[in-house]
């Protein structure tokens, strides 16, 4: 139900020409106002927005993020640990009993080093020097077998 009775706001000074809240700030009417009166017209003035002074966006510059698993730290370890099989499986070729485990051990600590996206060139140098001591190793087994089953034909 709406009152159609004028009146003035005392909170804003607003003429509201109906309703129980003032348009303009929202303030209740106040009960001695409630009865019609007659309103003088006054002008309202309209409320202007405060300017908007805007201050220009500056942003902090974008800098490229490496990518992962660049660092020397990721599978730093698998590559030292490659290089080491690989070389000692040089080592023990004599012997090709123990460098084609080494050797293959050595392998795949290359491709996880790799994998883990060590940046530096140690996984494949762990490759190359399993490789090498699997095959001496793989002679060398060879020539054992044939003097073991040489000597047992005897």
């Amino acid at each position: 139900m709406e009152n159609n009775s004028n009146w003035i706001c005392p909170t804003c000074g607003a003429a509201n020409t109906s309703g129980k809240f003032c348009v303009n700030c929202g303030s209740a009417m106040p009960e001695a106002q409630a009865q019609p009166q007659p309103v003088v017209a006054e002008p309202v003035q309209q409320a202007q927005p405060e300017p908007v002074y805007s201050q220009p966006v500056y942003s902090e510059p974008v800098y490229a993020q490496p990518a992962q698993g660049t660092s020397f730290k990721t599978g730093m370890g698998l590559a030292i640990a490659s290089l080491a099989c690989g070389v000692m499986s040089i080592c023990l070729c004599a012997y090709g009993f123990l460098a084609v485990p080494c050797g293959i051990a050595g392998l795949i600590l290359s491709g996880k080093a790799v994998s883990a996206g060590h940046p530096s060139k140690m996984p494949m140098a762990g490759k190359i020097t399993s490789i090498v001591g699997i095959v001496l190793g793989g002679i060398f087994l060879l020539i054992w077998l044939i003097a073991i089953i040489g000597s047992a034909a005897k």
